[in-house]
Order: C-alpha cells, then structure tokens, then sequence
C-alpha cells in the first residue's frame, strides 16, 4: 500500500470562521479504514460550519471546540459519512466504512437491460461515453485500445477514415474475413462488417472504411463490451464474436431544459518517417556497373558502386539512369550535377522528403445538445457536425449527425419510447501507397518532395500530365500522375444512416411488465470516382458510379416478470420473441474507353457502351424466441439461465428442408462470497463468477442456394450476347449451423476498502461445425464442395488490476493495469484440404512468399513459407554446422546469398502472444491527467516495406556492409579484372556453402568449397568478401530473397496511446456566463513509441487490410500520425 505524501503531512490546520471563541475544548483521534491502515486526507467539519481539519498522512487529527455537543461529521470519497457527537470525549478513532454503492456498479448487458455488475456470472466491462468522446477518433473502434482486457484493436493503412480491425477472445469463424464483434447501439445491431478488406488494395486504394465512422461519439452516454457467449447468448448467431454495447444519452432524470455546447478543435500531425539512408544516391548493384569511368582495357568498373551515371554532354546526372530504383549509387558529396531538365543542381540527398508528403490534417467538431422533462416525460435532442481534412492532398472526412430521443408517460401503466437518428456523412478520396514510391526508387533520395508537387511540376499548359511526346517543360520529373491523381481525381463517398425505434412499454401490474419494439437501420451509399484523363488535353478518364443499400429491420416483443418467490429468493423472467430481416444489394456502373469531353463526369460521356453490374448481396432472414431467468439467493448467490431458439432463412434450401432451426441454452452464476463468509478486515469485496454458454451461427444468403448471375459480351459490332452464369460451387444437403461451447470462470476481489481490485477472468471455447468450402477434382463439374469443414478452440486469460495508491482529499491517483493472452488453435480439419488450408497470402508467390494457414493441431494463422533459408543438417548431431545457412554462390558476381528451402515451413504466426495496458489518472482537485500506455508482445509481420527497401538500397537496412563506417570489409581484389582495385563494401555472410559447391578463386583455379564456413573460404583465399550491394538485394529479392530479419520480425511494442488534461472550471466562474458548468480538456493520441522492435523505424501498426487472416501483411506503412484535440464543454 502507497500512502501519500503532502506538504502538510504532518501538521493539523484549524479553518476557523470569523466567531468569538470561548472555551476551547481539542480532540484528537485516528481515522482508520475497515483494513486499519489510517486514512489520510479525510474531511473532519462541524456540522453546520465551515471549522474543520483533515486528517494527515497517519490519519490523526486534532481539532478545537467550543460547546460539547458539537457534531463532527467525517467525510471522505468512497467511504460513508459519519456523524459523531462529541459529549464528554476528548480522544476518538473513527473507522470509515466503504460506501455500499460503489459496490453496486451498473452496467448495460444484452438486450440493454441494466444490471448489477455484482450479480453477473460473466465478465463485462463498461467505458464511459466522454472517455471516448475525448479522444477524437472518427472511428469508436480505435478509442476503445487499451480500455478493456481481452479486446484486441488494430490499425490497417487505410488513413483516416479506414478500417480498423476489432477482436474480442480470437476467432471464431474459421472460414470468414470478418470475426468482428457487432455494435448495438439502444438495441439497434449494426453489422460490423468490413470494406475492402484485403491486403491487395494498392492497385485501386478505396478503404472507405464501414458504417461505424457514421456513429456520432458525442451521443455516448456508455459503451459496454459483452466478451463471451453467456453475455452474448441473447443476441444469437450475430453476437458470436462478442458485442459492444452503445447506450446514447437521454432526457432521464432532467428537470426543465438543459442545453449543452461542446466545441473540439485539433490537428493531425505527421512527425515521422521510416529511416531511409540519405548517404547513397541511384546507382547499381557491385558486379553489374555499366556506366561511368572506363579501365585501360576498356572495361566499365563493373565492381564499383563510386561511378556516376553521365548524360552524353559527359555531366554527371540522375535522370534517366539506367539503374532507376536502385540506391547503391555514389556517396553524395554536393558536387555538381545535371537535375531533372537539365539545370544545374547538387548532388545532395532531400532529406526527410517522404515527410513532405503529407500535410498538417485539421480537425473541427461542433456540438449542441437539448435535453428536458418533467414528471409526464423527457426528451434528448442533439445535432453534432464534425469536419477533418487529412494529411494526404484532398483527402477529407465530414459528418453531420441528429439524434433525438424522448419518453412519455401516456398514462400510469403506458411509456412510449421514440428515437431517431440520422447520419449524413461525406468521406473524399482515401488513402494511397504513396510511401511505396521512396521505397521502390520511383522517387530518389534526393527527390525534393516539397518543390516537385507544386502543379507546375505535374500538370502540363494542356491539362494533362508532362510528356515528352508533346515537349513538355517537366517531363522527366517523376511523379506527375501521384500529384495529378490526388489533386484532380476525385473519390467520393457519400453515405446516409437512418436509425428509429420505437418501444412501447405496458406495466401491467408491479412485477409484470409487456415491451413491444419495431427498429431499422437503413444504411444507403452513393459512391462516385471521377478521374480526369491525364493525356493530352486530358484524354483519356473515367466516371464511376455505384448505389449501396443495406437494410435491416426488428420487430420483438418482450414480457418481463419481476416478482421474488420470498424473502430469500428473488427472481425474474424475461420471455421475447424477435423477428429480423436483412437486405443488402448493389448496382454499379462505370465508362469504358475514356471520356468524349474530358472533365465531364457523366454516363452519355462515355467512348464506349458503359459497363454495369448489380447484385443482391444478402436478403436474410431470422426469426427468434428466447427467455432469461436470473435468481438469487439471500443477495449472496445469484444465477442467470437463457435460451433461444434461431430459425434462420440462410440454411433453409429451396425444397424447405434444412438444418434451419438451432437452441441453444447459457447457464451463468456468481457467489458473493464476501456476503456469506466473515472476510478479513483488508478485504473489501469477494465474488467468483462462472458461465456457459452454447451459441449457434449460420451462414451468408445464398451460400446454400447458389443463384445465378447475367452477363453480357459486347460483340465488335455493336450488338451483345447474354448468357447465365451459374455457380460451380456444390452443397452438402446436411450442412448444419455452427455451434460455439463456451466456458468461462472468474473472480472479482476488492482490498483495503475498494483501494485495490483484481478482475480475472479464464475461458476455454470450442467452435464446431465449421462452414467452409473444400476443393473438389475437375471432372466433377465443379470446383468447391460447401459443408461442415471442423473445429476450432479459443482458450485465455484475462487480468485487470485497478488500484488507488494515493487518495487524499485534494489528490487521487488511480493505475488500471490490463493483461490478456488468447490461442486459437484448430482441434479438427476436413482431410480433404491435405496438410492445410490457406486463409490469407501464399505460401510459394507473390511479393512476400507468405501465407497464413490452418491445419489440424496447429494455431489459427500460422504462417508459412516456401522461402525459409535452406540449413546445413548434418548425419552427426554434433556437428558445428547443424543449423547454418547454406548459401548459393555466383562465379561471375563473386558473391553469395541464401538459398532458400523450396518446402512450405512454418515462419511464424499472426496472434500476439500477450497484450496489455496501463492507464494512470492524476486527479487534484478540478485537474485531471490522463496517460493511457498499451503493449503488443509478439505475432509477426511481414513488411514490403523493409523487404524492397533493402534490397533496393533505400533503407538504413541496406547500409550494412556498404563502407567500413558500417562495418564494411576493406581489401584489394586478386582477380584478374580487378587486380589491384581497392574496395570497403565486403560482408562475410554467416553461413556455410553446399555440398559440392565450386568456386573460381582469384588466381583462377577451381576449388570446391562444400561444407566450408564463409570465413573459412576466405581465410584460406579461395573467395573474397561478398560486395554489400550484391548481398543485399539477392537476399531480400522478389526471385531469389529468403525470410529474414531484414523484413520479417516479431512485432513487440510498447505505445504511447493517449494523454489528456481536463480542467472544471470553478462554479462561480460558470455563473457569470450564466452556465452551470465549463470544462475544457487537451487531448493528445498516438504519441509514438517508447518501444518499437521493427527495423527502420517501421510504424508496427501499420498493416494492410483488417480481416483476422491477413493482419501480418505491410505495404505501405502507415505514417507516424499524432493528434492534438482541445476542447471546451459548456452547460446550462
């Protein structure tokens, strides 16, 4: 225990009014807590005056009297006032108890019914609507980091606006890209479902992000997070990946009218950048030279990386260079040179370019809110308008959000309920890779980033971008069409929300109540993209224009009784039924063949017939029973059972059959041990809790009753040929739904009166029934067969500590400290799908040669490779070599790399071995601060980033080996075309070359090396040093590189998350301005890292799509973004 330390620690002060003082009488005492640790900082008044003292830091007081039978009254936060009458008593030790009520915390469950944190059997865990108001982030996900043990929150790339990926307890769903959790908000279920995805986007950026950036955090009045299937069983299929539960504020409780203005101003700032070198310009790999100065033979100095590229008046320049995108170049020295058209400049590296890039967002948040009743009803009405431009050119977010909600006692036994809200929200142009253009040398080191994208640079006299084709001034400046694209192409997605409710609630007597409910949320989007032909007089271009609309309607009806069977068993039943259709369809259409008249964004501009499509993505269907019995016993022992019962329209086939109808049932408990045993003096509060929980999941529309699709081809004539397209994908007659076992246990212990609590909480799930597709062989007809494909299991822990150490009457600081760790392991696997299946990426191609997989034993997301370094395996388990890579040698370019395996191994794995955070709040009197740290520990990514900027020399990565200031070799070459050249790039690889591998020495003879370390077979001259360059790019390469530190690499970090200050303003300043309260706060998020285990100063967050199979993918690495917000909030 950490008792606080005060100026005043040892000295009793006596605040005395202006009356005459007779007879003084002192008492002194002690002030204790239930524990007996003393209690300083506790208020000691006379009642009815402004006498008083605090007790010191050993919790004695002394204080002066006048009359006998004076009352003090001893007040202190948590704890219960006391009213002592003094009589005849000059000594007296007062033991504080803790305040009941803090133990009967409140919290919104399933359904959001409020309940007893205390009578859960199941962990729940609620977050104050201001918390996450305060932090500014479009999207609610991201203010959640942090908050809550077992919640796992990631960032993809996609900038502003983007998704972002939410985990609650692992995966559940084997053969899914989304294991999101969905958000309820006043029992409105908003499907969390993901945009783009995928780790692919580059090509067509479009990661507009999904339907939670429409959701106004000014309206939170809490958010509770429902983690496993016993808190979610009510919510059926639906809530199988958790549930997050929005509860918005109301008029309840008001008395006349209230207003509320809030204004948030800030900045987006982008304060860092990868470590890419500015030692080294363009130029080429050791070996491969090809330009500059000539030897007396006239040979080009092919080993020499120091040659300048010459233009044909003989001036060393950049431009046009036959080794673009490679920077292995000369050291840069300031001397002349020929820039991009031919003026004179310095050969002087642009440092810091790629932060030039980006611009300093701005941010601006307005909020007004009503609210008012009286003893007939209530209402709430907000309007809240939030504008941000970003840190990219025309990038911008804007929402403009309504909500009003209001109660009316129609008469004694009949309450109407009535909300609606409407969301209007604008999102312009997403992210882009651009980042990818200093790593893949499109754009030089020296590339001035902050001159090249003023328009001159980019845009042409006739609109379009400079070309040599036509003379353009500027033509050879690189990246026309990035600035072209961001400045003149425009991405636009304008989305709308509609969300009413309405609830009509009938007391039928004092225990027996009936609630009838009709909800909808009617999401509707307008996508358009227009780009501006960047040819000639802008030829060229294109208009999209795509209609979304998802619809979701709720009709339920709930019969509520709440009557005890006696004195010591209180009880209530809960019985609903619930009807939920969904809807979801596109239409999309879209230019071909370029504009008539460029700038003229519409379909009739088109060259060509326009293209379009359509679909009907989902029309669905559940309807649902379920019922919640809770008991308890004596306010000691509680129990909560539920069951519901699911027929689902997506498992039902065109005949009727069907494995459509699912139940499943929860059983709950918790034991306030504290209420039934005599707990010791230090411990304040005693409960263990235990759950489970069986919860059914279906699958998409259509996934059983496979539609078809039209299509039509555009003969050379004009005329078209329509065809049906139907599926090749064959369905298993006996499919059955997904079923979810869930168990979990936990306790909840308080000490030193309520000062320190422990939370923990264990789980252990099994998935079955898995719904999946299985490849079948050609000649069947078809290629995937649709069927129950096997199991997985979700098992954890979770602990949260929140302690007080200091709480003194002026001061308090309270420390929550979170720590979770879950493993989702595969228990069965079709055997069809051989050793695995593959979830995300590939194992044997593309850019990173990696992909997670899933086979039986083995952990969700294992990551495997085909390109893992191949090792030396040796007969004799002693041998040295054992585990060595083997390397593979070139005669002609006199160096080495690693050969890689060629079988598919395991490299790593997705899943983080632990998370934490830990949030600390300094409270002294009306200023709070705020310092909220999180912790990611283990998982892997693999970053294209560090890949390619290695092995194209653009990244500090790259510098090893390149100059003996970087530990590069020094020694004069024997070979006969380099005899007597002079070189400092060597590296000695660790490693050892294959067996029978030969090698050319330098006097020209053949020796074979194998088996021979690296060292060894320069030690005795048969090779020399391998040139950096050579080394570098060989081993990180598209064709040959292997899985290496250089790119692959646990992800470990420690994040500075957020820090904010908030200051109440004194009432007596609120009262000038005719206000009941001011509060102003500085908020500050994403600070940076105090930890980060990535090399190059890689942001660790920044991953390439959200779904739960490809979050260890990196391509263009987010910047290192920090948000400053202030705010100031009024009430009247």
């Amino acid at each position: 225990m950490v008792l606080p330390l005060s100026a005043n620690a040892n000295v009793n002060e006596n605040f005395s009014d202006n009356s005459t003082v007779a007879t003084q009488k002192v008492v002194t005492g002690k002030v204790t807590e239930e524990s007996g640790l003393s209690l300083p900082g506790v208020s000691i008044f006379v009642k009815g005056t402004t006498i008083g003292t605090v007790s010191n830091i050993d919790g004695d007081f002394t204080i002066s009297l006048t009359d006998a039978n004076t009352v003090l009254v001893f007040s202190f936060v948590g704890m219960l006032t006391q009213e002592i009458t003094i009589g005849n008593q000059s000594v007296i030790n007062v033991v504080m108890q803790t305040d009941a009520k803090q133990m009967d915390e409140v919290v919104v469950t399933a359904l959001g019914i409020k309940r007893e944190t205390k009578k859960l059997g199941y962990a729940v865990t609620e977050v104050a609507g201001e918390e996450l108001a305060s932090t500014n982030t479009i999207n609610p996900v991201l203010a959640l980091q942090g908050k809550v043990a077992g919640v796992s929150i990631g960032n993809s790339d996609g900038g502003m606006f983007g998704n972002s990926k939410i985990q609650i307890r692992g995966v559940s769903v084997l053969n899914s890209n989304n294991n999101q959790p969905i958000f309820v908000i006043d029992g409105v279920i908003l499907e969390n479902s993901i945009s783009n995805a995928s780790a692919d986007w580059a090509g067509d950026p479009g990661d507009f992000g999904n339907q939670l950036k429409n959701l106004n955090p000014d309206d939170y009045e809490s958010v509770s997070v429902l983690k496993g299937a016993a808190a979610t069983a009510l919510y059926g299929s639906r809530g199988i990946n958790g549930a997050i539960i929005i509860k918005t504020k109301d008029g309840a409780g008001s008395k006349g009218l209230g207003v509320s203005v809030k204004q948030s101003i800030g900045i987006d700032y982008v304060y860092n950048q990868p470590d890419i070198q500015y030692e080294y310009g363009t130029g080429a790999l050791a070996g491969y030279t090809d330009y500059g100065e000539k030897d007396e033979n006239g040979q080009y100095y092919r080993f020499s990386t120091n040659q300048f590229y010459t233009n044909a008046d003989g001036v060393p320049t950049q431009v046009n260079h036959s080794w673009a995108g490679f920077g292995f170049g000369p050291k840069y020295d300031g001397r002349e040179m020929a820039g991009y058209n031919g003026e004179m400049t310095t050969y002087s590296p642009a440092k810091d370019n790629l932060l030039d890039v980006y611009d300093l967002g701005v941010n601006s948040n307005t909020s007004v809110a009503l609210k008012g009743g009286n003893e007939k009803g209530n209402f709430y009405l907000s309007n809240s308008y939030s504008y941000r431009t970003g840190t990219l050119p025309s990038n911008s977010f804007e929402r403009n959000s309504l909500l009003f909600s209001g109660s009316y006692n129609l008469s004694e036994w009949l309450t109407a309920n009535a909300s609606i809200s409407f969301t209007n929200s604008n999102a312009k142009n997403p992210n882009s890779d651009v980042s990818q253009r200093f790593i893949s040398g499109d754009w030089e080191n020296w590339y001035d980033t902050d001159k090249y994208k003023d328009r001159k640079y980019w845009q042409a006299e006739h609109g379009g971008i400079p070309s040599n084709s036509y003379g353009d001034q500027y033509s050879n400046i690189p990246g026309h069409g990035v600035w072209f694209n961001y400045n003149m192409n425009k991405q636009e997605s304008k989305e709308q929300i509609t969300r009413p409710i309405v609830r009509l609630t009938a007391d039928i007597t004092n225990w027996l109540s009936i609630t009838a409910e009709g909800n909808m949320n009617y999401y509707s989007r307008k996508l358009e993209k227009k780009s501006l032909g960047q040819g000639f007089a802008n030829e060229g271009g294109e208009y999209l224009l795509r209609h979304e609309i998802d619809e979701s309607k709720t009709g339920k009806l709930v019969v509520n009784i709440d009557k005890n069977i006696n004195e010591d068993i209180s009880s209530s039943l809960l019985f609903g039924g619930e009807i939920w259709k969904h809807e979801k369809s596109y239409t999309q259409v879209r230019t071909d063949g370029g504009l008539i008249v460029p700038g003229r964004f519409y379909l009739e501009n088109s060259k060509k017939t326009f293209v379009s499509e359509g679909k009907i993505e989902g029309t669905k269907q559940i309807n649902s029973l379920y019922f919640l019995a809770s008991f308890g016993y004596k306010e000691q022992v509680f129990l909560d059972v539920t069951g519901r019962n699911d027929w689902s329209s997506s498992l039902v086939y065109t005949d009727g059959s069907g494995n459509y109808s699912f139940f499943y049932p929860s059983v709950s408990a918790s034991w306030l041990f504290g209420e039934t045993l005599d707990l010791p003096a230090w411990m304040t509060f005693g409960k263990v809790r235990m759950s489970w929980a069986q919860v059914g999941n279906d699958t998409s529309p259509y996934s059983i009753n496979k539609g078809y699709s039209l299509d039509k081809y555009e003969l050379s004539n004009g005329n078209f040929i329509y065809n049906n397209g139907v599926s090749n994908i064959l369905v298993d007659k006996s499919i059955k739904p997904e079923l979810k076992n869930s168990f979990e246990i936990g306790a909840d212990v308080r000490f030193f009166s309520n000062r320190l609590g422990i939370d923990v909480a264990y789980y252990d799930e099994t998935i079955q029934k898995q719904i999946g597709e299985i490849p079948l062989p050609k000649e069947s007809g078809y290629e995937n067969f649709l069927t129950n494909i096997g199991t997985l299991t979700n098992s954890g822990i979770e602990l949260s500590i929140k302690g007080t150490p200091i709480r003194t009457r002026d001061f308090n600081w309270t420390a929550t400290f979170n720590y979770w760790k879950n493993k989702t392991k595969i228990k069965d696997l079709h055997e069809d799908y051989g050793a695995y299946k593959r979830l995300g990426g590939d194992v044997d191609y593309g850019n990173y040669r990696i992909g997670s997989v899933a086979f039986e034993g083995g952990e969700y997301g294992v990551l495997m490779s085909d390109s893992k370094p191949k090792t030396w395996q040796s007969s004799d388990a002693n041998d040295s070599r054992n585990g060595m890579k083997i390397f593979q040698w070139s005669d002609t370019n006199r160096g080495v790399y690693y050969k890689r395996s060629g079988e598919v191994e395991k490299v790593g794995k997705i899943s983080p071995d632990f998370e934490g955070s830990l949030d600390n709040t300094f409270t002294y009197k009306s200023l709070t601060l705020s310092v909220l740290i999180d912790v990611r520990y283990g998982g892997h990514i693999a970053s294209y980033s560090n890949r390619y900027g290695t092995a194209y020399g653009w990244l500090k990565t790259s510098l090893k080996g390149r100059s003996p200031e970087h530990g590069g070799v020094e020694w004069m070459s024997k070979y006969n075309d380099t005899d007597g050249q002079s070189f400092g790039d060597g590296i000695i690889p660790e490693g050892v070359f294959d067996v029978g591998q030969i090698v050319t020495t330098p006097d020209g003879s053949s020796v074979d090396v194998g088996g021979m370390t690296y060292q060894e077979a320069y030690d005795n001259g048969y090779v020399e040093p391998t040139h950096a360059s050579y080394y570098h790019y060989f081993t990180n390469s598209w064709g040959q590189g292997v899985v290496n530190d250089n790119w692959f690499n646990e992800v470990k970090y420690i994040a500075l998350r957020n820090i904010s200050v908030g200051y109440n303003f004194p009432k007596f300043w609120a009262q000038k301005i005719g206000a009941q309260n001011i509060y102003a706060s500085l908020n500050a998020r994403n600070l940076g890292y105090l930890y980060n285990s990535l090399p190059n100063n890689l942001n660790p967050e920044s991953f390439r799509g959200t779904s739960s199979s490809e979050t260890y993918r990196e391509r263009g690495f987010s910047p290192y973004t920090a948000t400053y917000t202030m705010t100031i909030a009024v009430d009247f």
